[in-house]
């Protein structure tokens, strides 16, 4: 048997003891979060790469409004996810094997 030292301890020390007793256990038992996927933008020059065309090309898709975009001032932003929706509905063929 081991021997217990018993030392005075206020309420409010005791409830910190248990809060983060308990904060302890719930965290031991439960699976870590996986991070959350960020959605993958390309701006008109790293679309052009991506997709292997000019980027005359980009923006005459965006202006025909095949390509959604975003707009942060001047800089425009496209989503990959959108994309490649965009030339699966469009009949577009990709230049590139993903």
């Amino acid at each position: 048997m081991e021997n217990l030292i018993l030392s005075p301890i206020s309420i409010a020390n005791l409830e910190l003891l248990i809060q983060r007793s308990v904060i302890a256990a719930i965290a031991q038992t439960q699976p870590a979060p996986t991070p959350t996927e960020l959605p993958q933008t390309y701006t008109i020059s790293e679309l052009a790469t991506y997709l292997k065309c000019t980027k005359q090309t980009i923006h005459a898709y965006k202006k025909r409004g095949i390509f959604p975009y975003y707009q942060t001032g001047r800089t425009v932003y496209f989503k990959k996810s959108e994309i490649d929706r965009a030339l699966e509905v469009s009949g577009k063929k990709r230049s590139i094997n993903a």
